[in-house]
């Protein structure tokens, strides 16, 4: 029986314990009682961290820390690095305060305080919902489901990555509107659905209601958002959007008699907007980003909707389903701004994959509330809104301890199963080319490398940040790279189909000749599982040499540079390696490959060109 298998069962049990009445006499609140409801709170969280740490490298993380690196370094790059295709491209980063901490998290605390890091963030958010929920009386298998249900959907957004800003970011922010207004929730502030409604009669909030001072926090929040992560963007379209909805309410609920406060309302708005104008690009980045969300980016599948029936679909269908059904079914008054927030972000995340975690921190926050009304008018036999006597009060002491028995063997399990899963940051070699990158460095193969984007800051890691190496196109997309670089690179790896693809200008008839004649590549580095890179490589024959090759990556040269024996780069054949057998293991990132003694100088390489 698999260890999940094992905590679950143990879970479910503990729960449904907690949920039945036993027929024992009610004992009174002790500090054993306390110790097992928190000590199952606790399990929760600690099984909630096992969705918060997929440890395996993200894709870019290679290129967020070398270009943190980079600007503590050199400072701010106004044009792109590490590229032979885009070079004194203007280069829009909208990322730089997270790769300035990402960049001093891997060298003061490595990559493994990264994973704890980012871990403690995900637990905050879910400490921050179930505080919520203690003080609203929330019953324990509500809180517990609620806080499962929001983690597993963050599991697959939740990598060592800038996005995690946004996340944390857009918690905080709901946290503070919540604070803010608590005045307004569970109200609908709309006359028109009210019977006998009368104008100003249930807003309490006046123009110095001291909680509306801590709305000032957004001008700090929006300042490292902006600097941290684009997702500010989102951020602030729901700050604007709620506080233009709540005008709204104000205006129909009290009229004239609440100038006081729309005006406030309206002034933070502001505030908040220009907030996000202090960064290094003005509104330079505005600009940007609004260019590059206006197009399409279909080749990236987080920009895709869900469509495979794998567990993170499953996760995010079932927290729609509970939302649609909870909401229906609450006798609760619901929150118009609540639902048009709400409404607004769903969209977002059924079109886009990267902003389900936005609507679990939503359903966490705002719907919960919801759900235990619900619940109590399914399984409880009654609600009161005065504190009730523990679940766990009902048991007997022998239950009770059989209980914490059972805890202690769910916190063994999870434990085991947690640390391997902090301990550790692997890069699989069946998922990465590093047995094509250490070839590379081992026979001092420098120059211009086409290398497919989901590997192409790794290669700048490894091959490139000492300066011999530049790429084609890699990860940071349109943030440094035309569009007709983006074009070629997707021609290459996915083809000529318009499936999953755009494109600025009319498809090439020969995609070929476009990306491995553009300023004349030196090295390819290809995928082997991308057939369309494979065709047009061979296809080439006559002017390309395969050097390397194993079970999932290919590298070529140009023939006249490493076929010729006159030539200073000649590769023997007895140097090329051809094999397929298959790349098993894993090593601990960043997976950079010994530095080689190089053979010859860089200014012979830049002779040969």
């Amino acid at each position: 029986m698999a260890p999940s298998d094992i905590i679950l069962t143990i879970a479910l049990n503990l729960l449904n314990n907690l949920s039945m009445n036993t027929d024992q006499p009610t004992i009174n609140p002790s500090r054993n009682d306390r110790l097992l409801h928190w000590g199952i709170l606790g399990a929760v969280l600690l099984s909630a961290a096992m969705a918060l740490t997929p440890n395996v490298a993200d894709p870019d993380m290679w290129g967020h820390v070398q270009y943190g690196r980079d600007v503590l370094r050199e400072g701010l790059p106004a044009t792109t690095s590490y590229s032979f295709t885009a070079e004194g491209y203007p280069w829009v980063n909208h990322e730089n305060l997270s790769e300035i901490v990402m960049a001093v998290g891997v060298d003061t605390v490595g990559p493994v305080g990264l994973l704890i890091g980012k871990c403690l963030l995900g637990l905050s958010i879910l400490g921050l919902m179930l505080w919520k929920y203690e003080r609203a009386k929330t019953p324990l298998i509500v809180s517990c489901l609620a806080v499962l249900l929001v983690a597993t959907n963050f599991t697959n957004h939740w990598n060592v990555r800038p996005q995690l800003a946004s996340f944390f970011s857009f918690a905080l922010l709901i946290v503070l509107l919540d604070y803010c207004f608590s005045g307004w929730h569970s109200n609908w502030h709309l006359p028109w659905f009210q019977k006998n409604a009368r104008r100003d009669s249930n807003l309490p909030l006046q123009d110095s209601h001291p909680k509306m001072r801590w709305l000032w926090l957004c001008v700090p929040l929006f300042f490292l958002w902006t600097n941290a992560h684009g997702g500010f963007i989102a951020g602030y379209a729901v700050f604007g959007l709620y506080l233009v909805c709540r005008l709204f309410e104000l205006c129909l609920t009290k009229g004239t008699a609440g100038q006081g406060m729309m005006r406030r309302l309206v002034l933070m708005c502001f505030v908040g907007g220009l907030t996000t104008l202090i960064n290094p690009y003005g509104p330079g980045l505005h600009q940007w980003l609004l260019m590059s969300l206006g197009s399409p980016r279909p080749e990236i599948t987080e920009w895709h909707q869900l469509y495979s029936l794998d567990m993170h679909s499953l996760a995010f269908f079932a927290l729609m389903a509970t939302t649609a059904v909870t909401l229906l079914l609450s006798r609760k008054s619901l929150d118009f701004t609540q639902l048009v927030v709400m409404s607004a972000v769903t969209w977002q995340a059924s079109m886009h994959q990267r902003h389900i975690p936005f609507l679990a921190m939503l359903f966490g926050f705002w719907v919960v509330p919801h759900l235990r009304d619900v619940w109590a008018q399914y399984f409880e036999a009654k609600e009161t809104d005065q504190e009730s006597p523990s679940a766990a009060d009902d048991l007997s002491p022998a239950k009770r301890r059989m209980m914490l028995g059972a805890l202690a063997v769910v916190y063994l399990i999870l434990g085991v199963s947690l640390y391997p899963r902090l301990s550790t940051m692997p890069v699989p070699r069946d998922a990465y080319p590093v047995s094509a990158v250490e070839f590379i460095e081992e026979n001092n193969l420098k120059g211009r490398l086409i290398v497919t984007y989901n590997w192409a800051q790794y290669a700048i890691a490894a091959l490139a940040a000492d300066g011999d190496t530049a790429v084609q196109f890699d990860g940071r997309y349109r943030t440094c790279y035309p569009q007709n670089v983006v074009d070629m690179h997707f021609d290459f790896i996915l083809g000529l189909s318009d499936e999953y693809r755009f494109r600025e200008e009319e498809k090439s008839n020969d995609p070929l000749a476009r990306i491995l004649e553009y300023n004349n590549p030196e090295l390819v580095l290809i995928d082997r599982g991308q057939p369309h890179s494979l065709a047009i490589m061979n296809a080439n024959r006559d002017q390309w040499s395969l050097l390397y090759q194993d079970q999932i990556a290919e590298v070529w040269g140009r023939s006249e540079l490493f076929d010729s024996l006159e030539s200073p780069r000649f590769l023997s054949a007895a140097q090329r390696v051809t094999t397929a057998l298959p790349q098993t293991g894993a090593v601990n990132w960043p997976a950079l490959p010994k530095r080689q003694t190089r053979s010859f100088p860089l200014a012979q390489i830049e002779a040969t060109r």
